[in-house]
């Protein structure tokens, strides 16, 4: 049996999306700890005061690789320790001299003096816990129409948290706005999880469903050292101190942050209404704004569109690397023309260029001209250009097109 408190058990549980979780992560360099709180750590990597970026990449690809293998902390701490060794960050009896010698300064002009087995373990149990988290959330987001009820579920020893031994056994349905805040891991160290129950199984077994409406509010606590972060909380009188308040830099979802559901085998009105609603939220707008990396679903095909491009899905998607090609050739487009897409896509005029490639002719307040190519095995698809234009240039161009045979 798993000892409930080893957080590797978690690689046994929901490996496919926990691994895509790490993996989708980027290594970047930073200072304090305080430079990046919530949602940022979903989308990227980073150990406070490791100012080298090979290191924090080592540290990365072990965690992935960890995740994959099912290792246990002592085994990760083992297979890594060496490197960090090799490469001097292993150890803590430099002297500050020695170690502003050698360039060990954050971007803070701290002295970033090296890892220890309690950080390691900590940097272990946050990010197995959080792959887990946004692993067992994509997991459960794929069924919320069958199981839409929610449980927190926390371990109940003496090492438990009052405030989460309170939540312990409460009910909130999937879409409560309770779930963007204090998602597990709620903390440094945090053991809690989430359990998922059908409407049905919640009516048999008397529970009571709880909604948060009025009953969330935004707070600035302090931090170690200075400054304040922004969490939100549960206020209920029934928790001790009347509250439920993540610790700083946890007050998020990183499962919903990271999370994009299987839309290609899903009902055509249902994915319209997923990327409808994504796209008008937080998370597409740090996308646009370059802040993550990837591939964000924007549009659903109509059945006779997807026909035309004899492709294998009809959910199309825009890349991050197309999104860099826009900004430097289109700079005039903004976050609310890309959340048009949709629209262009539903109700453009549509013309087949070449076998692979459809261009969408929308006239709103102005003249949009939207491509959209399948890859040559047909079962992806990327929006590749947006922008205005007028109907005499794009019938021009569609007369010069080559014939298609």
């Amino acid at each position: 049996m798993i000892a409930a408190g080893d957080i590797g058990y978690s690689t046994s549980l929901e490996p496919k999306d926990a691994i895509a979780y790490l993996q989708g992560k980027g290594a970047q360099v930073t200072g304090s700890w305080k430079e990046w709180l919530d949602g940022q750590h979903a989308r990227g990597f980073t150990v406070a005061n490791v100012a080298k970026l090979d290191v924090l990449q080592d540290i990365l690809d072990s965690l992935v690789k960890s995740q994959k293998s099912g290792q246990t902390l002592e085994q990760w701490k083992d297979g890594l320790i060496p490197s960090l060794q090799k490469k001097g960050w292993w150890q803590r009896d430099a002297t500050t001299a020695e170690l502003q010698a050698a360039g060990r300064v954050d971007s803070q002009g701290e002295i970033a003096k090296g890892l220890t087995a309690s950080r390691l373990k900590t940097i272990f149990q946050t990010n197995m816990q959080s792959a887990y988290g946004a692993g067992r959330y994509a997991a459960m987001m794929e069924e919320a129409e069958e199981r839409p009820m929610w449980q927190y579920v926390a371990i109940l020893d003496s090492r438990t948290r009052p405030a989460h031994r309170a939540l312990n056994g409460r009910i909130f349905r999937y879409d409560d706005p309770a779930w963007q805040s204090f998602y597990p891991p709620c903390g440094y160290r945090c053991r809690c999880r989430v359990r998922n129950f059908t409407e049905l199984e919640v009516e048999k077994r008397g529970l009571r469903v709880d909604s948060s409406d009025g009953h969330l509010e935004q707070v600035d606590v302090p931090l170690r050292g200075g400054g304040t972060a922004s969490v939100t909380r549960l206020v209920d009188k029934t928790l001790p101190g009347g509250k439920f308040q993540p610790d700083p830099g946890f007050s998020n979802n990183p499962g919903q942050t990271a999370w994009q559901p299987r839309l290609e085998a899903a009902d055509v009105q249902l994915s319209r209404r997923y990327i409808d609603t994504a796209i008008q939220g937080p998370a597409f707008d740090d996308f646009v704004a370059g802040k993550s990396k990837g591939a964000f679903p924007v549009a659903k095909l109509r059945p006779q569109d997807q026909e035309r491009l004899s492709a294998n899905t009809s959910v199309a998607y825009l890349s991050s690397e197309t999104l860099a090609k826009q900004v430097a050739n289109h700079p005039e487009i903004g976050l609310a023309d890309y959340q048009r897409i949709p629209e262009i896509v539903d109700g453009g005029e549509v013309h087949t260029q070449a076998g692979n490639r459809l261009v969408f002719l929308y006239e709103g307040d102005v003249v949009w001209r939207l491509a959209l190519k399948a890859t040559k095995a047909g079962d992806e698809l990327y929006v590749i250009s947006l922008f205005r234009t007028t109907r005499e240039k794009v019938v021009r161009e569609i007369k010069n097109w080559p014939t298609r045979k």
